[in-house]
């Protein structure tokens, strides 16, 4: 006897249904989520690869000499296509721009930042003076802390305006070795940079690419990804705005930058060059003739001053080339002076008591140093004026420690000749 037929409620269709879709919705979700998973895993590592093809470009960069003009490379890492890299150098005043990108598609990584040499282990001493046959005299509190090159003539107290030497050693925590008639030479392409700027017969190189510096409103950023903005003024110049980047200011006769002025690695050039007392900033400045320094100013590292008086048949100097520092004032960087010309006008280097520099200073020169040197100094002689007499080779009261000096500290090509390149400052903000 066949058993009776089962009958389902009307529901139970709906039920399956249900149970079906909830199912497939829980399928497809996961379905999604694995695929998200997948996608997010891809880009997480294509990302980590450009980070690390990034990190590659930027020690190709560091790795590389310094540039002579816009250096620009592309090419492949490991072979392969896909890991591709743009790099470029770039000079920017003593120091070089490094533009390092990594992409893939339409990914892209990008790092802009500043770079100079490291120093050498037999570039870190307190005091290298040029041996002009004439001994060094040390009065008053007086310093040096550190290995010096000195010439052959040795080192001396001395008792001068009332005031005798107040130590015991001459030399602190550093062995003294003999120096040569002239000190480490300048890097002459570095150096080329700088006077194209700064001598007349080198104007037209770059007036057709110039502006009026007149066309500046109160705050202006050019990033460093772009071309440089050269500003140029025929006469004068006072700076009192917000000046940050790719930015040069080039005058024909005097820069004045207020303690208004905001001024972030920019870069000056002018025959002469004054900063009002209380200035802060990062900048490069070079002049052919002079450099004031206000009181209680403060200039951020990586930053440079330097007086540059190369002198040509078309130019007549008369008078004698200063770079002076005042009271309370700190340089975070390099100082220098550079004159290969007669005794006559020598350029001068003058730190007033209380200022500082942390850094490095080349005074090819004279030096009247009565402040404090944290870090390297090199000079071809010393000097003192006082109200009653000229001093030569005479320090009374100035400090030249090297032990002060950071560790990771890097100077520029200009004066250092080590292999390493480092990174200054990172200038992606720029």
């Amino acid at each position: 006897m066949p058993s009776p037929p089962i009958y389902l409620r009307a529901g139970a269709l709906l039920l399956a249904l249900l149970v079906a879709t909830v199912i497939a919705a829980i399928t497809a979700a996961l379905l999604l989520v694995f695929q998200y998973h997948r996608q997010y895993a891809a880009e997480t590592m294509r990302h980590e690869r450009l980070r690390q093809n990034l990190a590659s470009a930027t020690n190709l960069l560091l790795v590389g000499e310094t540039a002579n003009g816009i250096d620009t490379a592309r090419l492949g890492l490991f072979d392969d296509q896909r890991d591709s890299v743009l790099l470029i150098r770039a000079p920017w005043g003593i120091y070089d721009i490094g533009i390092a990108r990594a992409f893939e598609g339409h990914d892209t990584l990008s790092h802009v930042f500043l770079m100079g040499k490291a120093l050498t282990p037999g570039e870190r001493y307190a005091l290298y003076l040029a041996d002009e046959h004439r001994p060094l005299s040390l009065s008053g509190k007086t310093r040096i802390q550190g290995d010096a090159f000195l010439p052959e003539a040795g080192i001396r107290k001395a008792y001068i305006e009332n005031q005798a030497y107040a130590y015991e050693e001459v030399i602190h925590g550093g062995t003294m070795r003999h120096s040569t008639t002239s000190l480490p030479p300048l890097d002459a392409a570095v150096l080329e940079r700088l006077t194209r700027y700064l001598l007349p017969e080198s104007a037209a190189e770059w007036r057709g690419d110039a502006l009026d510096w007149l066309v500046l409103g109160d705050t202006l950023t050019q990033p460093f990804f772009a071309r440089p903005l050269l500003l140029h003024s025929i006469d004068s110049m006072t700076v009192t705005m917000s000046l940050a980047g790719n930015i040069v200011l080039v005058a024909d006769s005097a820069i004045t930058v207020t303690a208004d002025a905001a001024l972030d690695q920019v870069l000056l050039f002018a025959p002469s060059i004054r900063f009002a007392d209380n200035f802060r900033g990062r900048v490069q400045a070079f002049a052919r003739d002079s450099i004031i320094v206000g009181r209680d100013c403060a200039f951020g590292y990586p930053s440079a001053l330097g007086v540059v008086h190369i002198p040509k048949d078309s130019l007549v100097f008369e008078f004698q080339p200063l770079l002076r520092i005042d009271s309370a004032s700190v340089v975070h960087g390099l100082v220098f002076s550079h004159f290969p010309g007669s005794d006559q006008y020598f350029a001068k280097v003058a730190l007033a008591e209380g200022a500082v520099v942390k850094g490095q200073v080349y005074a090819d020169g004279l030096l009247e140093l009565q402040g404090a040197v944290h870090g390297v100094t090199l000079c071809r002689r010393f000097t003192l004026q006082t109200p009653s007499s000229l001093y030569e080779n005479f320090v009374l009261g100035g400090v030249m420690d090297e032990t002060r000096l950071s560790p990771y500290y890097t100077g520029s090509a200009l004066l250092n000749t080590g292999r390493l390149s480092n990174v200054l400052a990172w200038l992606n903000d720029l």
